[in-house]
């Protein structure tokens, strides 16, 4: 019956862990009763979910196999462009909430939040002017979060409206916790040659035998790419590192411009979050005028190599960000973009070298897909959040999770479920001159990596007479049962 790491939601335990309870004859962390290991609440049994391959091909389940059930819930915050992490002991950390300079914390699947934030940060008065980045490392459990800093952030004297256009943005600071989002500690670089769109992600680091800078006193690298030296034009894309677990960074190299880079039109805003494999090496995807690339850096983002992702749709100076990354813990890598109004999946399992032919793996019968963020855990287990619509001339889109257990295989099973009644929709993208907006939405596997959760924002309302949009954050997982296959035989 294909039985996971998760039981009705909860996070199995080797067996031998101390502090353990049983659920259905399986060792349970002791911690699962008041974490995101617990059954997740707001399940709905009516919203549509379906088994399928790439193409969008129904599957129909075995006899006495049951599909996964959708979940999710409100943080009650109103939020913006959002990411969300899973802390070590299974905590719900979303960013933002009710500001910028805040996010909601949930230690019971969603049920109830509660506002965290650092004690030192520079605070904004305005809405997506710092675009906030939380992520975990799921090796340790400890979460990171950052945001741009700016001369002009905490003036709420300006005029309603010129936030956006005058909080020019200039460095960051990164907060790290080690308590689960409980405490924070902050890394400042408020005068750093870096504008907007900063995105952080860590891992290990190279081995001590290349001659790379090895951490101390925690076991991985933490990584910041940001434009530079302004904000949406760049033209460059810095990195930053820390090798002691996110208290201090010094600067990597330039992702953009650099010596490797081909002679192609790659717009700074067009980079997206970067992975690391097992073995340090990272990689960081982007979309150019003549080719969509992945970024190869085996010496923690001094040089890198820059590869072509055939089949993956260029970029243009005005696009935005396409194509995005995600890692399991086997390193296969996982590319994922739109086209077309569908979505699209290729895997490597040569550390970017070759690439899989593209599978189309929307949920059956959707288009418009947009904003997908996509997450990786353990071996084949890959997550795409993503709003969608079954009627091409909607307005309004729905909230979906495609999910699979076996991504890398030659035939995947996938499994798509709608967050939302898709009769009742819950976001449209108004545009970028409307507040607040979601350039982006985010979700994560946990720390054993068979459990993903998605955080997306959900809008409350149309937009006012001076063009603000009520939202709330919006949390969701799918839900599986021991008797929810991990594959089913090509029929």
């Amino acid at each position: 019956m294909g039985l996971r790491g998760r039981i009705f939601g909860l996070r199995v335990c080797a067996v031998g862990a101390s502090g353990l309870g049983l659920v259905l004859g399986f060792p349970v962390c002791a911690s699962a009763a008041t974490s995101v290991t617990s059954a997740p609440v707001g399940c709905n049994s009516s919203w549509p979910v379906v088994a399928h391959r790439a193409g969008g091909v129904t599957v129909k389940l075995p006899a006495g196999e049951a599909l996964p059930v959708a979940c999710a819930e409100q943080t009650g915050y109103a939020t913006s462009e959002s990411t969300l992490a899973i802390a070590g002991d299974g905590a719900l950390i979303y960013s933002p909430a009710e500001t910028e300079n805040s996010m909601a914390r949930s230690v019971n699947g969603g049920a109830s939040w509660q506002l965290t934030y650092p004690a030192a940060e520079q605070p904004t008065s305005f809405w997506n002017t710092v675009d906030p980045d939380v992520v975990a490392d799921r090796r340790t459990g400890r979460v990171f979060w950052s945001h741009a800093t700016g001369p002009v952030r905490n003036e709420s004297s300006l005029p309603d409206g010129s936030g956006f256009y005058l909080a020019a943005a200039y460095g960051f600071q990164v907060y790290n916790s080690a308590d689960n989002g409980l405490t924070w500690n902050t890394a400042d670089y408020s005068t750093a040659p870096t504008g907007d769109w900063e995105k952080v992600f860590v891992g290990p680091p190279p081995p001590a035998a290349t001659g790379a800078p090895q951490p101390v006193g925690y076991p991985d690298v933490v990584y910041l790419c940001a434009n530079s030296p302004v904000e949406v034009s760049g033209p460059g894309r810095l990195c930053y590192k820390s090798l002691d677990g996110g208290a201090t960074f010094t600067i990597a190299g330039y992702a953009s411009p650099t010596a490797s880079n081909p002679p192609d039109v790659c717009p700074p805003l067009n980079f997206n979050t970067g992975v690391v494999d097992s073995s340090g090496t990272t990689y960081q995807p982007v979309d150019c005028e003549n080719s969509a690339y992945v970024l190869v850096s085996h010496d923690e983002g001094a040089s890198y190599t820059w590869i072509p992702v055939p089949g993956a749709p260029t970029g243009t100076p005005t696009s935005g960000t396409n194509l995005k990354l995600a890692i399991d813990d086997a390193n296969n890598l996982y590319a994922i973009w739109t086209a077309n109004g569908l979505l699209y999946m290729s895997v490597s399992k040569d550390h970017a070298r070759s690439w899989s032919t593209p599978m189309m793996v929307a949920a059956p019968g959707v288009t418009n897909v947009d904003l997908p963020a996509v997450a990786a855990g353990a071996p084949g287990h890959v997550a795409i959040t993503y709003y969608a619509s079954t009627d091409p001339s909607a307005q309004m889109e729905t909230a979906y999770i495609t999910e699979s257990e076996d991504a890398a295989a030659p035939q995947p099973l996938f499994y798509s479920g709608a967050l939302n009644d898709p009769a009742d929709p819950i976001f449209h993208d108004y545009g970028l001159s409307d507040s607040p907006r979601a350039d982006f939405v985010g979700g994560s596997f946990d720390s054993p990596g068979t459990h993903f959760w998605a955080g997306v924002v959900k809008q409350l309302g149309p937009p006012d007479a001076s063009g603000y949009i009520q939202t709330t954050g919006y949390v969701g997982t799918l839900r599986f049962s021991p008797s929810t296959p991990a594959a089913v035989p090509t029929q």
